[in-house]
């Protein structure tokens, strides 16, 4: 009975799927999280979930107790010293996971209690040290921990009902501090919190932990699986050690935070992987940067990394230049240059990346001659079969995408969710949008269902994109720019979820809107002052479910 309880648990905690996931676990932007009712719901089911696991491990330690003393035995227990005192729940629930799973759980060891994890970064993390052989694979794992209370969702969000963030319990991770340790995951000290040491033969994992000052990584002989970067903030590697790191998976030296304030400063740029360490480092599948400052370049040894599948250089704000050797990336999956404002053009040999399935941050660059690298253009994404998720960037100085850019997506017959950010130039420009220069037709992208526009350069939003009469868009977001209207006369059939935030401009009524998304069942409003007649609540949310009116009055 209790089990079935538990299974029940179990399949209403795994949310409903209507989320912005894509394979690696990657929602939507960061600052777009909301606590509201989700975090209320979420919390009684973990409550109950937590209290039938407590009463199957009652059950099973009582069991236990019996068949001890039926044997005559007291005796230790084989380990069960390295455990804390009371966790005898819990200890069940890790002990009954299976190796793959357990692993996965372990990672979590190091991360403090309550504190928000990126699912994205997780998945990444286990991929890189082959856990997980696919973002898929990690998803799954993801949800598994989810659904037995090791992990907590966090940072729910209005529209959406998939955990994109999660938390370690502090009564959870004390016992996975015990269980990490007595494994050899990771260095701790007496306190439990982890250390950046070393030495050879007690860890194959490093972290980096120091707040104050720079340090030379790494110390002792041996080869290590991951060196992942908890809260040091100035990174300096040594590049001999790095090139014994044959088998090495996951080096995450940028941030894991969610906030851009916990600051990371790369000591020696050009000591971000030299040809050695890139050579020695032939099996690196996982590489972050994540929000490194004083990163100008890679160099093109980066091109010797075979089997790497995620490079996230997010917020890399000095980056200002990718190389043409990544084009040798063959693996590569997932590649995020967003926010590297200092970026005008993505190398032509991105297109070469065959299994490339998320690239964000992809810069639309300019038709002006001169370039030492020739560029990647939208037209040449036709070549990724794979490619499921893209945002673009117009860049800083192009007002607006040329002729031949943005109405040449229609080639990329696999995308499923689109983000276009126009330039400030655009947005500041007079007039509508430009002649043209950024009209997408998206009936020819059937596969659509989500499409985020930023800094949109139109007034009316038939200017930019056609509505998608019989395709699969779902999920519409409009941020920003000069729009005042969505257009006379158009219907957004499809559409189920509109956003709209920071348009000054926009001036549409409620019955207007109803009539041009029939299919509305949420809609979220932020500083648009001319909506007043929206039926949105106090947090500028509505759901057709909660609507009294029921219908598009």
């Amino acid at each position: 009975m209790v089990e079935e309880m538990q299974m029940d648990l179990r399949t209403l905690h795994r949310y409903g799927g209507d989320g912005d996931d894509d394979g690696h676990g990657d929602g939507e932007d960061e600052d777009d999280v909301l606590d509201l009712d989700h975090i209320e719901l979420c919390s009684f089911m973990e409550q109950i979930k937590s209290a039938v696991q407590l009463v199957r491990a009652a059950l099973q330690e009582k069991v236990m107790r019996m068949t001890t003393n039926t044997r005559g035995g007291g005796g230790g227990g084989g380990g069960d010293e390295a455990f804390p005192s009371g966790s005898g729940h819990l200890k069940s629930v890790l002990e009954s996971l299976d190796p793959q799973l357990k692993q996965c759980a372990l990672c979590l060891a190091v991360f403090p209690s309550g504190k928000a994890i990126k699912k994205r970064l997780l998945i990444h993390w286990w991929i890189g040290e082959g856990i997980v052989r696919s973002a898929a694979a990690g998803k799954a794992c993801f949800q598994d921990l989810l659904s037995r209370g090791l992990l907590q969702p966090a940072m729910l969000r209005p529209h959406c009902h998939t955990a994109h963030y999660c938390r370690v319990h502090p009564s959870v991770r004390d016992l996975l501090v015990a269980a990490a340790r007595s494994f050899g995951y990771f260095a701790f000290d007496r306190d439990g919190e982890p250390t950046d040491e070393c030495l050879p033969g007690t860890t194959r994992r490093v972290t980096l932990c120091r707040t104050r000052g720079s340090s030379r990584h790494g110390g002792g002989g041996g080869e290590y699986v991951t060196v992942y970067n908890l809260s040091q903030r100035y990174v300096e590697m040594d590049e001999a050690w790095l090139g014994e790191q044959r088998g090495m998976g996951t080096l995450q030296l940028g941030r894991w935070q969610t906030s851009p304030e916990h600051h990371v400063e790369m000591v020696r740029s050009g000591g971000v992987l030299g040809a050695a360490a890139a050579a020695a480092c032939r099996n690196l599948r996982y590489l972050s940067l994540r929000g490194i400052s004083l990163v100008e370049s890679l160099p093109e040894s980066i091109g010797d990394l075979r089997d790497l599948v995620v490079l996230d250089l997010r917020a890399c704000h000095n980056l200002e230049t990718l190389p043409a050797s990544m084009a040798s990336l063959g693996k590569l999956e997932y590649l995020d240059a967003s926010e590297c404002y200092l970026l005008d053009q993505m190398p032509h040999g991105v297109c070469k990346l065959h299994r490339l399935q998320v690239l964000k941050g992809f810069v639309v660059a300019s038709s002006a001659g001169g370039k030492k690298i020739p560029p990647c253009r939208l037209a040449d994404l036709a070549a990724l079969p794979l490619l499921r998720k893209l945002s673009v960037s117009t860049g800083r100085q192009l007002p607006v995408a040329p002729d031949d850019e943005l109405p040449r997506l229609h080639g990329c017959a696999a995308l499923e969710s689109l983000s276009v950010r126009w330039g400030a130039a655009a947005a500041n420009a007079a007039g509508g949008g430009g002649g043209g220069g950024g009209r997408m037709d998206l009936s020819l992208l059937p596969r659509l269902a989500k499409l985020d526009l930023q800094r949109v350069p139109a007034e009316e939003l038939q200017e930019v994109v056609h509505p998608a009469r019989g395709g699969g868009l779902r999920k519409l977001c409009v941020r920003g720019g000069r729009l005042r209207a969505f257009g006379d006369d158009v219907t957004w059939d499809v559409v189920e979820t509109l956003r709209v935030r920071f348009l000054e401009r926009l001036d549409c009524e409620w019955r207007q809107l109803r009539s041009s998304f029939g299919k509305l069942r949420f809609v979220e409003k932020r500083r648009c002052p001319k909506l007043s007649s929206w039926r949105c609540d106090a947090q500028g949310i509505w759901r057709r479910e909660e609507d009294d009116g029921g219908d598009r009055n």
